[in-house]
């Protein structure tokens, strides 16, 4: 059998995303871990997972990580953390499935330390015209089968109307990579 790819995989958008984050980090939505083994430089991380049974799965990852890791149970929408804690968040193909987009980017704003940064892969409404209808379309079955994901969430611009100044620095299809500051 031939090596599997997708479109993320020639990117390594994983790695980019967050191997030269310092100081403390927060990812949001760690899932079962799949970031952690990128984590290269970071002081020490923190996780969230709102579901108990990939938080464990994470947990298992973070202790083979040389970095100092704690993963809790938790949602965006209401972090377990003091005001200006972290150095830098982090959110990889997550914000899609957020219950309230708002009020999570407001908790990271929260604990985000002055001069702190957003950075984010996440797939995003489709520019082109006829593929946003096609998304919008099939979002309400598709929320249904994959976690609450929204095909179509316009996270770029969300971000914006936040009062949050966003930097794009690659976009593939609908997937952006991008960061923001508040």
């Amino acid at each position: 059998m031939g090596k599997r790819t997708s479109l993320f995989q020639p990117w390594r958008w994983r790695a980019n995303l967050v191997a030269n984050l310092t100081g403390d980090v927060l990812e949001i939505g760690v899932g079962e871990g799949a970031n952690l083994r990128h984590y290269g430089q970071a002081n020490h991380l923190w996780a969230i997972e709102p579901d108990p049974v990939r938080a464990a799965r994470a947990r298992a990852v973070a202790a083979t990580c040389a970095i100092p890791m704690t993963i809790d149970v938790a949602g965006a929408e209401a972090l377990p953390y003091p005001a200006a804690t972290f150095d830098h968040v982090v959110s990889s193909l997550v914000f899609c499935s957020v219950a309230d987009p708002v009020q999570a980017l407001g908790e990271i704003r929260r604990v985000l330390k002055p001069g702190g940064t957003l950075h984010m892969v996440e797939h995003v409404r489709p520019q082109t015209r006829w593929l946003a209808a096609l998304f919008q379309a099939i979002t309400p079955w598709w929320q249904q089968v994959a976690h609450n994901c929204h095909l179509d969430r316009t996270t770029v611009e969300l971000l914006q109307h936040e009062g949050w100044q966003v930097q794009i620095h690659r976009r593939r299809a609908m997937v952006v990579r991008m960061s923001a500051h508040s």
